[in-house]
């Protein structure tokens, strides 16, 4: 075998490419966990999510693929996963290296909120604002009760594709400019990944409006910012460019283009933020350096 090993690297042997299907990986991992979830999931009942709890977040990500032929039980009660090509338009690749990038943010935003929050997460209300295909909303549902999770996005287009792919959370529409957002309150954790790094500043003050008036006192707001290095001319201040204001743009509604590329500084943070908004922590995601992640507290 060594002998093999040595002929292998002595011409050069290219690796292998990346797995069309994540079988043996999960087998690897977790093959007996996987196996009784399994069996305890035939009859297909939501609360049988939380059996996934007890996997490491990888494995956990990887399920929410789809991309595997195993367990079927497993595959008939997690959320279908859109085509490709849709997760790449909104996010900008697809399947495994997507949900890489999610994982690391999911695992962050569970950390924190067992540091500052004021409740466990699986007794917690918790709000996707702007859940897109719902890519992070569907890795919350092993970790908050059936009924208690939630998602709205001022694109009616997907959440159209939630719902046809049956992610486990109460989806609603909401405005460009929110006021509020589309459900009853109190929710104890909000967050918002990649929406402000996008949010022209009415836009973005809207929203932070609307969450506050949403969290409990004392609530939790995770949401991740661009860094000023990000886009050219970026400075101590707001910086947006907007998208070009087309009907074709799923995230123009007519009238004024609130969407485009944004940079948020954290002295903007610090001195316009913080009568409603105390910042607790910021951070980096080795995976993306331009999502930044801010933990805030309702004030």
């Amino acid at each position: 075998m060594a002998a093999r090993v040595r002929a292998l690297r002595s011409r050069g042997a290219a690796p292998a490419s990346p797995p069309a299907r994540y079988d043996e990986w999960l087998e690897l991992a977790a093959g007996d966990e996987l196996r009784a979830i399994d069996a305890a999931c035939a009859d297909g009942r939501p609360e049988h999510l939380a059996r996934f709890r007890a996997l490491d977040a990888d494995v956990w990500a990887l399920l929410l693929t789809q991309e595997y032929d195993g367990w079927p039980n497993i595959r008939a009660l997690l959320p279908a996963v859109p085509d490709p090509a849709l997760q790449a338009s909104w996010n900008g690749t697809s399947g495994a290296a997507l949900a890489a990038q999610g994982v690391a943010f999911y695992r962050r935003l569970c950390d924190r909120f067992a540091a500052h929050g004021a409740v466990p997460l699986e007794a917690a209300r918790v709000l996707d604002f702007g859940c897109g295909w719902g890519r992070l909303t569907r890795m919350l549902a092993r970790d908050v009760a059936p009924g208690s999770l939630y998602g709205c996005d001022p694109a009616q287009g997907i959440l159209d594709v939630c719902r046809a792919d049956r992610v486990p959370a109460e989806l609603a529409r909401s405005d460009f400019l929110p006021q509020r957002v589309p459900f009853d309150g109190p929710f104890d954790l909000a967050f918002a990944f990649s929406v402000f790094t996008h949010l022209s500043e009415r836009a973005a003050d809207a929203s932070l409006d609307a969450l506050h008036a949403a969290l409990a006192p004392g609530g939790i707001l995770v949401l991740t910012v661009r860094p000023p290095s990000y886009l050219e001319g970026g400075g101590a201040g707001f910086t947006f460019v907007p998208h070009a204001a087309e009907p074709s743009h799923p995230q123009w509604g007519g009238g004024e283009m609130t969407y485009g590329e944004t940079v948020i500084p954290l002295a903007y943070v610090r001195e316009c933020w913080s009568d409603r908004f105390a910042l607790l922590e910021a951070g980096i995601l080795l995976g993306d350096l331009f999502q930044a992640v801010l933990i805030l507290r309702r004030s």
